[in-house]
């Protein structure tokens, strides 16, 4: 007999086996849903962006409080996801990349999802949401283990005839095939048959989806890439941030190490035109997948006890001031969409100007669901902001990044700090934090940015300049004490000589 496709397995698993018995159900608790999408910026039309094309999406931003002040920890997949799911600051759980695994500093860290676990929910997980690697999953967190991506067609990264299966091969795709004929269609079809099988208990559950694209490689079924007109996605713009350190530019080369693109990533005009329609194209359909799940939600009736959560792990760049993917300080890459939707929202659809910081979601969540979080958590409850709109938020926003991007350990750290108007980088010697060089930008005021439609983008360095010396000290201030507070664990403490324990890779079963 032929092992059952991944679907089909799960439909005729018993929801016993499915789910959590040994924990008893919580009466009148409300549900989660909790969306993760990789790799996506703010190109959604609810955020103002004129070519995205985002109807679901758009739709559940209609009834949600959207974010338009939230900011990532760190512009890459695991330590923004880390910093969610554990609520702590990336110094404070030494993942500072992808490999970098936070049990190795808080072995009894309590995750997001296992607060609800350990309180009674059906806790599980499909798809990307701690990492897209077997080996930085966190069996503690979930009542089932983690299926991060399905066996069978339509799981690969490709569907094209000949094309590369696994690994990095052509950086974009165009599949005249079905929504399924890429991992990101099965998955929405694998959390809406879950959903239906969710439907049919008491206790209530924490169901984690997680979206590959539009992650590298774009790739994308052809009726999302016919939505647009290649010509709007020429690239105007590769000259550099005038006056940026060379540091503040990564030099992880993650786009370059994708078939025909050059290792420097400086792409010709045709290879940038598609490569920026491939991404857009990848952000309807992963729209498509994610109006199937909300559609199940309220078809099954759920969506009257369901919090709704969905989040992009961090910004990204389609080669603006002549930087691809992700990986700095900029705000192109640490701003990030954020929408929470409650049952009975006040003032749903209106958005929120406060500034928030990914690790506020995990105390807000537990807040909303009468759930007593750890009290070490770096965050703070945004329910405020969810009750009116025009709430306060943080004065700044923090961030940061290392170079080199390495696993096993990095030469300097640069931080950052966002207000509602201004951004501050500090670059620091580790672990000294000696200050090696600074960066400061004004969001408001020409020839520091410009905006590009919703976008901000910043033109010159001007650190320098007396006009902003006020500010700047000021914020020199603000970084002194942000670094001193908000750290626990001192960078004596976590030398980059220390390598941290990285898993090695399983073997696949056949």
């Amino acid at each position: 007999m032929k092992p059952l496709p991944l679907l089909a397995a799960l439909l005729w698993t018993p929801l016993s086996a499915l789910c959590a018995a040994d924990a008893p159900p919580v009466a009148g608790k409300p549900n989660v849903l909790f969306i993760a999408i990789d790799d996506l910026r703010t190109s959604l039309g609810c955020y103002g962006d004129n070519l995205a094309k985002s109807p679901n999406i758009d739709r559940l931003a209609q009834s949600s409080r959207l974010f338009l002040g939230a900011y990532t920890h760190q512009a890459v997949c695991g330590p923004a996801r880390t910093a969610i799911l554990t609520g702590r600051l990336p110094d404070n759980t030494r993942v500072w990349h992808n490999r970098n695994l936070f049990r190795d500093t808080l072995p009894d860290a309590i995750t997001l999802p296992q607060l609800f676990k350990n309180n009674g929910y059906q806790a599980l997980s499909f798809g990307k949401i701690f990492s897209g690697a077997e080996t930085e999953l966190d069996p503690p967190s979930w009542s089932a283990p983690e299926v991060l991506r399905g066996a069978g067609p339509g799981w690969k990264n490709y569907a094209l005839p000949g094309a590369k299966a696994e690994g990095k091969g052509a950086a974009y795709e165009v599949a005249d095939v079905a929504d399924e004929g890429y991992p990101d269609g099965n998955l929405a079809k694998l959390a809406v048959a879950t959903l239906e099988k969710l439907e049919q208990q008491k206790a209530p559950f924490f169901l984690a989806v997680g979206f590959f694209k539009p992650h590298l490689p774009f790739n994308a079924p052809k009726r999302y890439w016919d939505l647009y007109d290649p010509a709007v996605f020429a690239l105007k713009d590769q000259t550099r941030v005038k006056g940026a350190p060379e540091i503040a530019y990564h030099t992880h080369r993650e786009l370059g190490g994708y078939k025909e693109m050059p290792e420097d990533e400086h792409v010709s005009a045709e290879q940038a035109r598609a490569l920026r329609h491939g991404y857009y194209a990848c952000v309807s359909y992963v729209d498509a997948q994610v109006g199937k799940v909300l559609d199940a939600l309220q078809r099954l009736g759920l969506d009257q006890n369901t919090i709704v959560v969905l989040w992009g792990d961090h910004g990204w760049s389609l080669g603006e001031k002549d930087r691809w993917c992700k990986g700095t300080n900029f705000e192109r890459d640490t701003r990030v969409p954020l929408m929470i939707r409650t049952p009975g929202l006040a003032k749903a659809g209106a958005p929120a100007e406060a500034l928030i910081e990914y690790v506020d979601i995990y105390p807000t969540l537990a807040a909303l669901s009468g759930l007593t979080p750890p009290a070490d958590l770096d965050g703070r409850s945004m329910v405020p902001i969810l009750q009116d709109p025009g709430a306060h938020g943080r004065d700044v926003a923090f961030s940061q990044y290392s170079r080199p991007w390495k696993a096993t350990g990095f030469d300097s750290m640069g931080y950052t700090l966002r207000t509602a108007t201004q951004r501050y980088t500090r670059w620091v010697e580790w672990p000294s934090r000696k200050t090696l060089i600074e960066e400061f930008y004004d969001y408001t005021s020409m020839p520091s940015t410009t905006r590009e439609g919703a976008i901000l983008i910043e033109l010159e360095n001007v650190v320098a300049d007396p006009a902003y010396a006020e500010a700047v000290n000021r914020l020199r201030a603000t970084m002194d004490e942000t670094l001193s507070t908000r750290i626990k664990l001192k960078a004596e403490q976590t030398p980059a000589t220390a390598e941290p324990k990285v898993k090695k890779k399983k073997k696949k079963s056949p």
